[in-house]
């Protein structure tokens, strides 16, 4: 909907619509004196608001690095880092105004910008402030104007070539600018027609706009309508910790001497905000499906100083990010939780923008990224970083780059991997999403979560207890209990959608009236609650008539309620269990494994995703096994998203109400398990390929002790002397010729008596990147690959490349073998063998990163250089480096 983060489009400047911004001058006046004068910045904008107020004290604060408000309400014991939960600490200088003293002046400035007003001396206290603050348009550009481009730029002839302002996100007016905009210049001439014949989605980045507190024309009368009072004399406190880090930092707080430092009333304020831009998402996503017949997606609500969670349901297609969230499991669930709450079909991401890694990104880092989204409940990936592959101005090979090589990846024909071998994690990502955008997600708890601001995705729930006994959660705000989904029956929380068994409420969580009011009602309808440490006591939210008591007298009263339970904060996942809430997929492993469960009754199936997670490990590393016990008695298959076939499972055990499979996982290996119903339409491989043989009967599984299992025929071999031909991509002599052949290539051949990093291979080097030719032979180990019915045994070779560092293919005897996974490449070659030798070719890709080391300093993308240094680039590992075996089994 605009060209970049902070979204806009062309605007005459300070047309109503576009972002307004608060700026405030501040004087101090000493007490017993006064001030009589015309306002300083009078004239810059529409006075908001003249704000008096005693100052009680004021001390510096070095803020310890470790410092962090994660998900805490609970305030310093010397009351030093007052803070919200989720707010970043900042050094600073910190001023605290006596809440009694803070009086709104503005009706007593005269019609000339004067001002008179006297800080009453007083025993106590260092003087008074007045707080001068206007209100003006923030002058942010989504698209700078030519002028500021610099170089042989075309002077604007009118506002449409001027630059992309920034609109206001808080007013349905915003929204319209976007609008009328795309409708008067844009969507003409056929281009509404075409558009809506073939689009999908409007969309909107993460909002980025730089400003000093977020503020609307309207702000004051909404916000008197939601809280009852009014927001202007507490204007001063608001400055701090709600811009979010896309302004300055401001070097003074000024809190109040309220208990919670006036924290109550950013609460507020931010509420409000919430509200607001609910308005202009509801604005942009209405008129995305009235007058383009699309739907509309938007990254909702991070980076922003409000309640993320609140918003999320407002858009057809809520959209995060890996790069914003982190890469957290538990930071998708945050933002996934009423998403899937609301019904909607697919939450999105914005994913593999990381930073530090241009053209070091590998496929297989790629895919640790989907699965830990699909994991976290994203079933929608949209891959950061096709950028424009011609010729482009004051860049050098290999070509234009997004953001001054600071992020990855540039993705295309750059790429030694582009195109074939990208098909493979392609389809892979593309199987995955397809069934989990399948039915709908099933959890077993939910997190109540109230943070009123997000500037970064943290863990909120730090314990790793719940996700190592199998227990799936999503987090919920109470602004999400109004959704129509949002009931209990049965027990259960939402039973057409997630069907939550209980909600978890923890002692150092952020409570509101309405949350409260929504808690009880969950609670007596008969929702099992857990009180986890105790019950919680901040509120977050100005009450003035006891709120906080009465709160406290509301949630400490329903643990006379049979299914409200106070336990420990340690050991949650066995206090859950001891109340006979079991998850739905109960693991035992040496690793750590997450699983996420899709119910869809359309096929008659449920599909749960296996993942084993060994972020940090090295290439190879992370191996575990073990088994799950899912909550199924259908006829369980393996659905490969590597290769789209879809095999039987038979090596389980099954109860009266579950089912029990082991797993052996490579590190960060996952796989897909679907339990199909008596009547589903799955259907099963008769073997390894990508044919169907129609709807499949449980096989009758032998458990026979009395038949032992034969040894394989032969034992494994490890392949040895292998040619590799390397293909090199370098750089032309004329770094500027960026034209589509102007990669030079050539190539080496080198023998190798094992496998090892190509910068390890003499006469090859570190600074090589391309593409590598592996061949190899060997001699069958076995005769035949019979199968005997009646013992239900069969035997058979796999081959087996272990971990892979970027891409790889492989053909026998110049049979292609079907798409490896890259974190346990091996492969059944069964069918594949002929008597005598055999033939092992297998093709490997890299990234660029290594031929461009020499060259880092020289690179130019639209003029601008290389921003990160050349001194932290690593040497890549390219080529196969594990040894590659071959291993007969009987089965």
């Amino acid at each position: 909907m605009g060209p970049n983060q902070g979204q806009g489009v062309p605007s005459p400047e300070d047309s109503e619509g576009l972002a307004w911004d608060l700026y405030s001058y501040n004087i101090s006046v000493p007490l017993g004196e006064s001030y009589s004068n015309i306002l300083p910045g009078w004239g810059i904008g529409k006075l908001q608001a003249v704000v008096g107020g005693r100052i009680v004290s004021s001390f510096n604060i070095t803020v310890p690095p470790t410092a962090s408000f994660g998900g805490t309400a609970e305030l310093n014991a010397t009351g030093t880092y007052p803070s919200l939960p989720g707010d970043t600490p900042a050094n600073r200088t910190q001023v605290t105004l006596a809440a009694n003293s803070l009086q709104d002046l503005t009706a007593h400035v005269g019609s000339d910008g004067r001002l008179s007003y006297t800080c009453l001396q007083n025993s106590t206290g260092s003087g008074c402030t007045l707080f001068v603050i206007y209100l003006i348009h923030s002058d942010y550009r989504a698209q700078q104007d030519p002028e500021f481009l610099g170089g042989p730029q075309t002077a604007p002839q009118s506002w449409l070539q001027n630059g992309s302002w920034a609109v206001d996100h808080f007013s349905a007016l915003g929204a319209q600018i976007i609008t009328n905009f795309w409708e008067q210049f844009v969507l003409t001439n056929g281009t509404r027609e075409l558009l809506m014949s073939v689009g999908n989605y409007g969309w909107e980045d993460s909002i980025e706009i730089r400003e000093n507190l977020f503020w609307t024309e309207n702000y004051t009368t909404i916000f008197q309508i939601e809280h009852g009072y009014d927001i202007t004399k507490y204007l001063p406190i608001l400055f701090h910790q709600n811009n979010v880090g896309f302004g300055s930092a401001p070097p003074v707080w000024w809190v109040t001497d309220e208990p919670d430092f006036g924290n109550s009333h950013i609460a507020d304020y931010r509420e409000t905000l919430g509200t607001l831009y609910g308005t202009y998402l509801q604005t942009l996503t209405k008129w995305a499906n009235d007058y383009l017949d699309l739907q509309f997606s938007a990254q909702v609500s991070y980076n922003l100083a409000m309640d993320m969670l609140q918003n999320v349901p407002n858009v057809d297609a809520p959209e995060c990010e890996s790069l914003g969230f982190n890469h957290l499991i538990d930071g998708y669930r945050q933002y996934c939780g009423p998403a899937n709450l609301a019904g909607k079909r697919l939450v999105s991401t914005e994913i593999g923008a990381n930073p530090d890694e241009a053209y070091q990104l590998t496929l297989p880092e790629l895919m640790w990224d989907v699965k830990r989204s699909i994991a976290g409940s994203v079933t929608q990936f949209v891959f950061h970083g096709f950028p424009y592959s011609g010729p482009y101005g004051n860049t050098t090979w290999p070509g234009f780059t997004t953001f001054d090589y600071e992020f990855s990846e540039m993705h295309g024909p750059r790429q030694p991997a582009w195109p074939e071998f990208y098909q493979d994690p392609m389809n892979f990502t593309a199987r995955l999403s397809y069934i989990f955008q399948s039915g709908v997600p099933k959890m077993d708890l939910a997190f109540y979560m109230k943070i009123t601001t997000f500037p970064s995705i943290v863990r909120n729930y730090e314990p790793t207890d719940l996700e190592h006994a199998g227990y799936a959660y999503e987090y919920l705000s109470p602004e999400n209990f109004g959704l129509p989904g949002a009931y209990v029956a049965n027990g259960v929380l939402a039973p057409e959608n997630q069907a939550f068994k209980a909600m978890v409420i923890r002692a150092n969580d952020s409570m509101t009236v309405d949350g409260t009011l929504g808690i009880a009602g969950l609670a007596q309808n008969g929702l099992p609650i857990i009180f986890t440490g105790g019950i919680p006591t901040y509120v977050a939210q100005y009450e003035p008539l006891n709120g906080t008591q009465w709160v406290g007298q509301i949630l400490n009263s329903l643990t006379s309620l049979p299914n409200v339970h106070v336990v420990p904060y340690e050991g949650l996942a066995d206090a859950v269990s001891s109340l006979g809430i079991e998850p739905l997929t109960s693991i035992k492993s040496n690793g750590s494994w997450f699983t996420y469960w899709r119910r869809d009754d359309l096929v008659g199936a449920d599909y749960v995703f296996v993942y084993n997670d060994a972020t940090g490990a090295g290439l190879g590393n992370g191996y575990s096994e073990g088994s799950i016990k899912f909550a199924s008695t259908g006829t369980p298959y393996v659905l490969d998203a590597w290769t789209g076939d879809q095999i039987l499972i038979q090596n389980y055990t099954r109860s009266n109400a579950s089912t029990t499979i082991p797993f052996q996982l490579a590190g960060n290996q996952s796989i897909i398990v679907a339990f199909a119903d008596a009547n589903s339409t799955i259907s099963c491989a008769s073997s390894h390929s990508n044919l169907t043989t129609g709807p499949c009967t449980p096989a009758t599984v032998v458990n026979d002790p009395s038949r032992p299992l034969p040894p394989p025929s032969s034992s494994f071999l490890d392949l040895t002397d292998w040619t590799l031909v390397v293909e090199h991509w370098d750089p032309p002599t004329d770094l500027s010729d960026i034209t589509p052949n102007a990669t030079i290539k050539h190539n080496t051949t080198h023998q190798l008596t094992s496998l090892m990093p190509w910068a390890s291979i003499p006469g090859l080097g570190a600074n090589v990147s391309g593409r590598g030719y592996y061949t190899t032979t060997f001699t069958s180990p076995i005769t035949n690959t019979s199968t005997t019915a009646g013992s239900h045994s069969s035997s058979g070779v796999y081959i087996d490349f272990g971990a892979i560092y970027h891409t790889i293919r492989v053909s026998i005897n110049g049979r292609p073998l079907p798409p490896l996974d890259p974190t346990w490449a091996k492969a059944d070659i069964s069918s594949y063998l002929v008597s005598g030798e055999n033939m092992v070719e297998a093709v490997v890709s890299t990234p660029l990163l290594n031929v461009l080391r020499p060259i880092w300093g020289e690179l130019l993308s639209s003029g601008a250089g290389v921003n990160v240094p050349a001194a932290g680039l690593p040497i890549q590992d390219y080529g196969l480096q594990r040894p590659v075996v071959v291993v007969p089994y009987t089965r």
